[in-house]
């Protein structure tokens, strides 16, 4: 893990500071991490707003909002047709069809996109976000740590820690359950660490897109009676169009959060019965269908929460007048919605085939 303190500002490939802390985002992409040319560009970030657009932010603060920009319309900002900066476009346009900024989907995503990004080792999470994933790690790990200790193996603070271990155990009972789980695995017992860091970093994503869906969650859990609330008002109660498109939006919410949690318990499952009886083939089909899914469930996840951090923004008291409710609904929270259902629909279909 690296030393980097919690939100503290590390240089970039170009000399440029980034926050850490940044990321920890599925909507938000440091530009100062890419190969551009323009170095004004740099400064800024590549982000997917509410409507789920990729645009540029090139600023945000509390009382002017969010300045964006579309990938096309920055010759227009910056006053030139310079060839770097429509290089750079073209560029973005072509980051604009990832789905999610997540450091795990970038790592893919970057080397498909071919467009000379070399600094892998900056797409990590913060050391913070790194250290809130450990209660979520801990049910994958857990099955480990009862095999090889018989007991929960409680001194073992982080997965980390467990695998550093297992290169140098110290017990005879652990070193003949690695020979097993060596055996099962078709493996030496050298490689068992590898191993486990393979096993750790699959379900180090999984757990991030599990810590996202559970903010998500709680925060949908919130704005349903907020929003119910709004339907009932003067402006909204007798506005039929209006009641149907909020009702359905409020539908395909539930739809999509059940949709992933179901898809979620299903890796649950698989990982718990795989200690059961592990085989090198299971580890490969468990962790075959977990990258398979991973792109598409983050820009799900990207969709949920971009909207919700904004509505938590905007509405950080649960109130708002009845008009800035309805706006909201209409230019925040309902477009792409149904995008989003489509989405999680078409995974939940290939996953179960």
């Amino acid at each position: 893990m690296s030393p980097l303190q919690v939100g503290a500002a590390e240089f970039g490939p170009v000399g440029l500071t980034i926050d850490t802390t940044e990321m920890d985002s599925l909507h938000r992409l440091p530009l100062g991490l890419l190969p551009l040319k323009t170095q004004a560009l740099k400064r800024h970030s590549l982000i997917k707003n509410a409507q789920l657009n990729s645009v540029v932010e090139l600023f945000n603060d509390g009382g002017s909002g969010s300045g964006q920009v579309r990938p096309d319309s920055l010759p227009g900002h910056f006053n030139s047709s310079d060839p770097e900066l429509l290089s750079d476009i073209a560029m973005l346009k072509r980051l604009a069809a990832i789905g999610s900024y997540d450091v795990y989907t970038l790592r893919v995503a970057l080397r498909e996109l071919d467009i000379g990004f070399e600094h892998y080792d900056a797409l990590k999470l913060s050391p913070e976000k790194y250290r809130e994933l450990t209660q979520f790690m801990k049910q994958y790990t857990r099955p480990i740590i009862r095999r090889l200790f018989a007991k929960d193996g409680g001194q073992l603070e982080s997965y980390g820690n467990l695998v550093e271990y297992l290169r140098n155990p110290d017990r005879d009972t652990v070193l003949k359950e690695l020979e097993r789980l060596a055996a099962d695995l078709e493996t030496t017992v050298g490689a068992i660490p590898r191993f486990l860091e393979n096993y750790g970093d699959t379900f180090l994503g999984f757990s991030y897109f599990r810590s996202c869906l559970t903010e998500s969650e709680k925060r949908i859990r919130l704005f349903r009676p907020w929003t119910e609330e709004f339907l009932r008002s003067p402006i909204a109660r007798d506005n039929a169009s209006l009641q149907i498109r909020v009702a359905q939006g409020l539908q395909s919410l539930q739809e999509i959060v059940e949709s992933v949690r179901q898809r979620f318990t299903y890796f649950d499952q698989s990982s718990t019965e795989f200690w059961e009886n592990p085989t090198a083939e299971s580890f490969r089909c468990l962790r075959s269908q977990i990258t398979e899914q991973h792109a598409a469930t983050g820009s799900v996840l990207c969709g949920l929460v971009v909207k919700f951090n904004l509505w938590t923004e905007r509405f950080s008291t649960r109130g708002g007048g009845h008009q800035r409710r309805l706006e909201f609904l209409e230019s925040e929270i309902l477009p792409g919605l149904n995008t989003l259902a489509e989405t999680e629909r078409r995974i939940a279909i290939r996953f179960h085939n």
